[in-house]
């Protein structure tokens, strides 16, 4: 948005520009002269110098369309506003619209639409959210955070969190809220480790509080997105680019949901609960290999 200064000074290019208003400059020595500006006025007033009724008059005309200006930005501000509230609540609305959820807060009939009268950051507990679509209804996955691991709602914090969504929902929505355990992923694992980087535990050799495999089947863990699906090839690609392995191979994988039964994975598979920790029945199976080259 244009400052009433740098209005008043296009202005004055302006006037220059048009023969008919050369008697109307600051210095009559300079025809058509556009050496006035708003600082030159400023310190004509300033001074209680003799100042021409037409820059006074052009100052006004600067401030009014500095003004109209500035209501227009606010109308398009308005306009747009108005117009993203109106739009189609889409799947990924009701995810984000999740993370605003205050526990421990009413909400309030505002301007026509229940609000929170009063914003505090530190009530959102919904820390992941994740929406799909299954046979006519909206299945809306989330989870809170603890010491930095994804964790269920309570059972008083998911029955607020329903009732926040019976509120705030579109009317005639079908909506069905999942807030469990993490689903386990059980896995058989036939690794040839490299024994001149790494100790039978698994460590480094030059550096024992460093475990690459951990490591490697955490971040891949970790990396994926709330609601996300794991690719057994994409595991093994994580596990095979650790310090130290030489080659990986699955030999099967299970999966179970919270109160569910392990069921077989092929190559891939989607989590109920919408997030994964690793069992720890799983089997790791470690074939030592020395690789010494003799030239």
């Amino acid at each position: 948005m244009s400052l009433i200064s740098e209005i008043y000074d296009k202005l004055n290019i302006s006037k220059a520009s048009m023969q008919e208003l050369h008697d109307y400059v600051v210095s009559t020595d300079i025809p058509g002269s556009i050496e006035d500006s708003a600082q030159g006025l400023a310190v004509d007033v300033k001074s209680k110098s003799k100042v021409a009724n037409w820059r006074l008059w052009l100052w006004i005309m600067a401030k009014a369309s500095f003004d109209v200006e500035g209501l227009f930005t606010a109308h398009k501000k308005e306009v747009t506003a108005l117009l993203a509230a109106k739009q189609p609540h889409h799947l990924r609305w009701y995810a984000e619209e999740s993370k605003k959820f205050q526990f421990g807060y009413a909400l309030t009939w505002i301007d026509n639409q229940y609000k929170y009268d009063r914003d505090d950051p530190n009530a959102r507990i919904i820390k992941y959210a994740a929406a799909t679509e299954k046979n006519g209804k909206i299945i809306l996955k989330v989870a809170k955070e603890v010491n930095g691991a994804k964790v269920p709602l309570n059972s008083v914090e998911k029955a607020a969190f329903t009732e926040f969504w019976s509120q705030w929902k579109d009317a005639g929505v079908k909506l069905e809220i999942v807030s469990q355990a993490a689903d386990i992923l059980k896995i058989n694992l036939t690794i040839v480790r490299d024994r001149l980087v790494l100790a039978g535990n698994n460590s480094l050799l030059r550096d024992a509080s460093v475990f690459p495999i951990t490591k490697a089947i955490a971040t891949y863990a970790g990396s994926l997105e709330f609601d996300g699906k794991i690719m057994l090839s994409k595991l093994e690609d994580a596990i095979q680019a650790a310090e130290g392995v030489i080659d990986v191979k699955i030999g099967s994988a299970q999966h179970k949901p919270a109160g569910g039964t392990f069921q077989t994975v092929d190559m891939s598979v989607e989590s109920e609960s919408g997030y994964f920790v690793i069992s720890t029945e799983s089997s790791y199976n470690y074939i030592d290999n020395v690789i010494v080259s003799i030239e």
